[in-house]
């Protein structure tokens, strides 16, 4: 099931209260871990005693990782979905790419659209917008905050200098104006011999020398003329 279907379809599942969002990503290991390359079936039990916390804390907390391609469920056992598998996999070897990985996987989630329209006009803090994303779904205030601390993983959303939450990217400075390019060198002057001649020198020599190479090069331009 995809982000977009749990919005259309069930209603969507809000990460659990009961373990942080690290922690949430430790449980998606394990399964990856315990289940292998052919991602098998692992139960409940087996992923709780890997976090070291119970059968209702992996079944709270399964939900939204499982209406959110991360995990699937397998006759009362949990498995990786290959997305899940790949993010748990970049999470061993590069985590500024797993975040990024989970960026685009979750480009038309509800939440991130959501998240998008919210903050387009300005920041907020964490709290309000994790209640404005949890409205109508919960009434338990630490699931809306896991909700903002997965944006903020999936680099949807970050906090600024204030500490409230903006959307990734909406403090880039805009690009530094192109350089002035140098005006044209202008052409020599246009005078009469009278004003010329009244130049200083030094000035009177430069006018000479920009009337001789016009000159030159007006000639060197110029094709030949047939003979009569």
């Amino acid at each position: 099931m995809t982000p977009r279907q749990a919005e259309s379809g069930p209603r969507p599942i809000l990460p659990t209260e009961r373990i942080n969002v690290r922690r949430q990503l430790e449980l998606l290991d394990i399964v990856v871990s315990l289940g292998g390359p052919e991602m098998l079936p692992v139960t409940l039990s087996a992923a709780g005693a890997g976090l070291a916390v119970g059968e209702a804390t992996v079944q709270s907390a399964q939900g939204f990782m499982r209406q959110n391609d991360l995990l699937c469920p397998s006759r009362g056992m949990l498995s990786a979905t290959p997305e899940g598998f790949r993010l748990s996999e970049l999470r061993r070897t590069d985590s500024a790419r797993a975040r990024l990985y989970l960026r685009d996987l979750w480009l038309d989630a509800w939440f991130t659209r959501s998240a998008v329209k919210l903050l387009r006009c300005s920041p907020e803090e964490p709290a309000v917008l994790a209640q404005r994303l949890s409205r109508h779904l919960t009434k338990t205030a630490e699931r809306g905050m896991h909700l903002v601390e997965w944006l903020d993983y999936a680099l949807v959303v970050e906090a600024d200098d204030d500490g409230r939450m903006r959307l990734v990217g909406a403090h880039a400075e805009p690009p530094p104006p192109a350089p002035e390019t140098a005006p044209p060198a202008a052409a020599p002057f246009l005078a009469t011999a009278e004003e010329i001649s009244g130049l200083p020198d030094g000035q009177f020599f430069a006018v000479m020398q920009a009337y001789q190479t016009l000159l030159t090069s007006r000639a060197s331009s110029t094709p030949p003329t047939a003979p009569a």
